[in-house]
């Protein structure tokens, strides 16, 4: 017979069990370790929800200690803890959700899944605009000792993780926490590694449900998601079009009571048609400053350690550009411009703006914006 424990982390390695299984099984035998000491015939003849397959897997998991006992070697190993359904150390948020994760696979500091967190999200396919406003929001949370939670995907997340980041350099108390979908030896795609490694080495949290091994799939982020909003307090929108994962975090919140904010973008750009259906229909409250979703903290202004605002920081210019390059790129400015407002401010020809533009854009220095 192995403990409820062992058996959570054997149950999580087993495609196709969830909590609606793992109860399942729970109601019909009365724990999960005398569950642990029945056959796959009598698993499924007791869990109707539990087909002949699905009971011979949760079978043979249940009666090979070596399973639970391999992952947890794993984990040590690699200096990642477990926390189950079982533990007391469960975060209570996620606890208390309609589908909890059977485990957790943690990496860095546990103690951050019970302090108050805002979700900042939004799409990968981000503008200039979206991710200065992510590493904005994510900064002046931070700043407040409010730590941030993401999916550390590209576009929004990742700068949301940034923004944090970017505080605890400054000796701020926010930290951020990074929901993954897929394993910790698995982190999709392979570019978001080393953020992953900053934030667990800079006092955050990198978190999966998934149990070593697991690849990312379609099902995987969605199912993310669920995780994202139940452990925040908030949840910002960032930058999302109509259609979007960033909304199925959303409805998720909304489903738990959590309060939805959303930054309004330019009417005519598709990539926040999204936030401003949310913000028409009532669903987000609009918001422009970090300050305005530190009203529901109650949480003070951000301030520094003299009283005075604390300044947003400055864009770095970039370096090796021609004066002429470096002059469109100021000209460019954080709302972007046209060509032909770049050619009237800059004084060159259309053919060198154009040029120059398409130098910038191969460098990641200027991005294209719906309009032109």
């Amino acid at each position: 017979m192995v403990d409820d424990r062992s058996a959570l982390i054997a149950l999580n390695r087993v495609v196709g069990v969830g909590i609606a299984k793992t109860r399942s099984l729970e109601r019909a035998f009365g724990s999960l370790a005398a569950a642990s000491e029945a056959t796959a015939e009598e698993l499924a003849l007791q869990c109707k929800d539990i087909g002949p397959k699905l009971s011979a897997a949760i079978a043979k998991a249940l009666n090979t200690p070596a399973l639970a006992e391999e992952e947890l070697a794993r984990a040590e190993a690699s200096g990642v803890t477990i926390l189950t359904l079982a533990d007391s150390a469960y975060p209570s948020k996620l606890r208390k959700s309609p589908s909890p994760p059977l485990c957790l696979y943690c990496c860095g500091d546990t103690s951050l899944l019970e302090q108050e967190q805002v979700a900042i999200i939004g799409t990968r396919n981000a503008s200039i605009y979206g991710r200065d406003q992510a590493q904005r929001f994510g900064r002046g949370l931070a700043m407040a000792g409010i730590h941030v939670t993401s999916g550390l995907a590209e576009g929004i997340d990742s700068e949301a993780h940034n923004g944090a980041l970017l505080a605890g350099q400054e000796g701020r108390d926010g930290r951020t926490i990074a929901v993954i979908g897929a394993a910790l030896d698995c982190i999709y795609p392979e570019s978001r590694k080393p953020l992953a490694r900053d934030i667990a080495r800079k006092g955050g949290l990198v978190i999966s449900e998934y149990p070593f091994g697991r690849h990312a799939d379609v099902r995987t982020f969605p199912q993310r998601n669920r995780i994202v909003a139940a452990l925040s307090d908030a949840i910002l929108v960032v930058e999302s079009p109509k259609k979007s994962g960033t909304l199925i975090t959303v409805d998720f919140g909304l489903e738990l009571k959590r309060a939805v904010y959303a930054i309004p973008g330019r009417a005519d750009w598709p990539s926040f048609q999204g936030n401003h259906a949310l913000i028409h229909e009532g669903k987000a409250k609009l918001v422009t400053t970090p300050e305005d979703i530190l009203e529901t903290f109650g949480s003070l202004p951000l301030v520094g350690a003299d009283g005075l605002a604390l300044a947003e920081p400055e864009a770095a210019e970039p370096v090796g550009l021609s004066k002429e390059a470096l002059a469109l790129w100021r000209a460019a400015g954080k709302d972007g411009a046209s060509i032909d407002a770049l050619v009237a401010a800059t004084g060159l020809t259309i053919p060198e703006v154009t040029m120059m533009v398409t130098e910038l854009q191969m460098r990641r220095k200027l991005r294209p914006l719906p309009g032109g």
